[in-house]
């Protein structure tokens, strides 16, 4: 893990990446700075405004330069001068109170406004890139990590956003207007306090690095945490199979204690500047009382002081640190950045055009594909004629997966070209391409949404008549209408309500409602009973009339029919040809059919 320090340099670097994400709403927060120079000012007078009304409540003379002069009236006519200070004290102090209140609400919020737009439209950007990335980003991170960047990672910059730059847009000019102040009425009282407060700044620096590894170390417990929750709850039938629930429960409890005690550290730390910071302005407080103590100051200068000090407690507490809630938000910031700094890929060439139709090959020539340093298929050629059902066969890992995904576009080839009518898939607009090809995998996809909003997903404008169309096509539309509210049940995350043959057949009409020339099946009956293969395969059948078809076929008995089977093997074609044929070779492809269909010795 990288434990560097963030300069102020570096933080500045990582924050000014969310200037574009600040601009569109720089005339709100001009607004709320505004506000907060109004603070300022209303500060400023409310304390001007207090030594006046206190002077009054113990008889103070005040003489004709004080800041209420022109209430003042000539020595000797108390009453008037009384009645003045009544009215300073009944009128000027709410009022200015009032003030004070108005543009303190205005100013918290446009900024709060301002920053929660800014972290919607963040997040926003964030799950968007995401769904840009290449499968392979997918495969290759924990869903509970994402989950965390999405979550906690941009929760950290709401505080920050919201909580910070209102604090940065106020309290600078709260504090301009309390010293302002304090010169006004005694400055040399003024200089003792200020004395005292660089020292402040001293355990901010001491404790600003635990801070900010703690805090750092945090987020990736907590996305350890996540990921390790989520694989627990998405394999609960594995979990109570094994009657490993305890133990389910128990590495959630260690990883959880973790971010509990990561969180205590980061508290400890942030915790401890508080009494620090209370202890340094006590002692200025002391240098207060004692100047006031051996030059006779006024009982009302000096609770007008003490005002002012308490005015400034809190914005000053707040600014010291500022720096360690930057170093907070900082790991967050990163880690939200990492995902955005991803290359999008797959994209489309700026001369790119529309896929033409009708379908009449697939052709991939010289075609080489890997990725993590792994070559995964080497040198594959082979031409698929529209309408053709092509089978790919191999043990675990030979590449079936990899060789049809290039079709798609999912990955880009590293060598050669895979091409739909002559035409390479890389020239071709990535949304007109997939637009023509469905995909029916074995692992079921669904989402936690209507019947018919699955089935529809792939066309969204579809009419419910056409849904029903397509779920009676692929032998769906008998169950769906004995559900409690027929094709408007929601049928839970993946498809959790529904059996697995129900859940294929799903899928199966979402692919036929969208109709595309090209469908790539990865068999999606290896993992039924007997009843929902044949109710699936019967819709598969449907499915797969006059398109052109690519299955990864793990049970042989499915593909005996295809017009054409490539076995791989290590990412090499080493045999192909019809089921017939292949038999006769002897070959690979026998010695699979054997394994599947010889009785055991």
């Amino acid at each position: 893990m990288n434990n560097q320090k963030y300069s102020s340099s570096k933080l500045f670097g990582i924050y000014r990446r969310m200037f574009p994400f600040v601009s569109p709403y720089l005339p709100r927060l001009l607004l709320g700075l505004i506000c907060g120079i109004l603070y300022g000012g209303s500060t400023f007078g409310l304390i001007i405004v207090l030594r006046f009304a206190l002077g009054g409540l113990i008889g103070e003379e005040f003489s004709g330069d004080n800041p209420f002069s022109l209430m003042s009236t000539p020595e000797g006519n108390a009453s008037e001068l009384e009645l003045s200070r009544i009215i300073c004290t009944l009128f000027l102090l709410p009022g200015v109170a009032v003030i004070q209140g108005s543009v303190s609400f205005a100013g918290r919020y446009f900024v709060e406004w301002s920053g929660s737009r800014v972290i919607t439209d963040l997040r926003q950007a964030l799950y968007a890139h995401m769904h840009a990335l290449p499968i392979q980003f997918f495969t290759g991170s924990r869903v509970g990590e994402l989950m965390t960047r999405i979550s906690s990672d941009t929760g950290l910059l709401m505080a920050l956003v919201t909580n910070v730059i209102g604090d940065l847009m106020k309290d600078p000019f709260t504090l301009i207007g309390c010293i302002a102040a304090m010169f006004y009425l005694d400055w040399q009282l003024t200089l003792i306090i200020l004395v005292v407060f660089p020292f402040c700044l001293v355990p901010i620096a001491l404790f600003g690095k635990r801070i900010r590894l703690a805090s750092k170390v945090g987020q990736v417990q907590m996305g350890d945490m996540f990921s390790l929750a989520q694989e627990g709850l998405t394999g609960a039938m594995v979990v109570k199979a094994f009657q490993r629930e305890q133990d389910e429960v128990n590495r959630f409890g260690y990883s959880n204690l973790q971010v509990f005690k990561q969180s205590m550290r980061q508290l400890r730390a942030r915790a401890i500047t508080e009494p620090i910071l209370f202890l340094l302005i006590s002692f200025g407080l002391a240098g207060v009382l004692y100047y006031a103590f051996v030059n006779d100051i006024s009982l009302a200068l000096i609770v007008s002081f003490f005002a002012a000090t308490a005015q400034m407690y809190k914005p000053f507490k707040k600014l010291s640190q500022i720096h360690l809630r930057f170093q907070t938000a900082a790991p967050g910031a990163e880690r939200v950045f990492e995902i955005l700094d991803r290359e999008i890929e797959i994209t489309d060439d700026p001369q790119a055009v529309e896929l033409r139709l009708p379908i009449q090959t697939i052709e991939l020539n010289g075609v080489s594909f890997g990725y993590d340093d792994k070559l995964v298929l080497d040198d594959i050629d082979l031409k698929v004629e529209s309408g053709k059902c092509v089978a790919f066969v191999g043990s675990s890992g030979a590449g079936k997966s990899s060789l049809v995904n290039l079709v798609p576009r999912f990955y880009d080839v590293l060598n050669g070209s895979v091409k739909i009518n002559d035409q390479d898939v890389r020239s071709l607009k990535v949304e007109s391409l997939r637009s023509h090809i469905g995909i029916v995998t074995q692992d079921t996809i669904l989402f936690n949404r209507s019947v018919a909003e699955n089935i529809a997903y792939g066309v969204p404008s579809a009419s419910i008549d056409d849904v029903v169309d397509a779920a009676k096509r692929a032998n769906a539309d008998s169950f769906i209408q004995k559900m409690e509210l027929g094709y408007d049940t929601i049928i839970g995350e993946r498809g959790s309500r529904l059996s697995g043959g129900m859940a294929q057949r799903i899928t199966i009409a979402r692919a036929l409602l969208k109709n595309p020339p090209i469908l790539i099946l990865d068999e999606a009956t290896s993992a039924l009973d007997t009843e929902s293969e044949r109710l699936v395969q019967r819709a598969l059948d449907e499915l797969m009339k006059d398109r052109t078809v690519l299955v990864i076929a793990h049970r042989l008995s499915t593909i005996a029919n295809a017009d054409h089977i490539v076995v791989l093997e290590q990412g090499q074609i080493i045999e192909q040809g019809t089921h017939e044929y292949l038999l006769k070779q002897n070959g690979k492809y026998r010695y699979f059919y054997e394994l599947q269909f010889q009785p055991n010795d």
